[in-house]
């Protein structure tokens, strides 16, 4: 019992420790902080660790930002894959809580956004973060349109996926059109496109 008492403690403690190091990330980008100007120093100073503690945790910055997209994409998939996987519910109600995830992971967003534009391994993760979606948005497109062609549903879909997470990631981190409206019209093409 003791052997089992220690291990959870240990894990407990590697999980706080992991914690911090997240948070700290966290809350120095909700400062404005562009990822690429943001340093090791600065992420271990804010949580209050030592830049080797941080190396046993993360191979470096990429892997850390890539590991807030996991989360991001875990709770993404929670409110979005079981509208996209069954015939029942409504796409606004999915809709809005996508919106919801979205504004939650704000922080996280904006850092992936920025480093995909200059880092390969952060470039693949956005890609296959769409990817996950395709095959759902796919059965939807072909369940509502059944007489079209499969290059057309795959495209219909893609273009579904691309348009909802654009126009989610634009209203969240530069919003240009009241947020309501926003997701209407989602919902309106959305249903349009999938014959909802």
């Amino acid at each position: 019992m003791a052997v089992l008492s220690r291990r959870a403690q240990v894990a407990g403690a590697r999980r706080a420790t992991e914690d911090a190091l997240l948070e700290a990330t966290l809350s120095l980008l909700a400062e404005g902080l562009p990822f690429a100007e943001l340093s090791i120093d600065q992420i271990v100073k804010r949580a209050g660790l030592s830049r080797p503690t941080f190396y046993s945790y993360f191979r470096d910055k990429r892997a850390l930002v890539l590991r807030l997209g996991v989360e991001f994409e875990e709770d993404l998939a929670k409110v979005a894959v079981p509208w996209l996987e069954s015939a029942d519910g409504d796409v606004r109600d999915t809709l809005e809580g996508v919106l919801a995830v979205f504004q939650k992971h704000a922080t996280t967003l904006s850092a992936v956004v920025e480093a995909a534009t200059y880092d390969p391994d952060v470039a693949e993760f956005w890609g296959a973060f769409h990817a996950r979606f395709r095959p759902g948005g796919e059965a939807r497109v072909r369940a509502g349109n059944p007489d079209l062609d499969e290059e057309s549903v795959r495209a219909r879909a893609y273009t579904l996926i691309y348009m909802t997470e654009s126009s989610i990631t634009t209203q969240v981190l530069r919003p240009a059109v009241d947020a309501d409206a926003l997701i209407t019209q989602l919902a309106f093409m959305w249903d349009a496109a999938t014959g909802g």
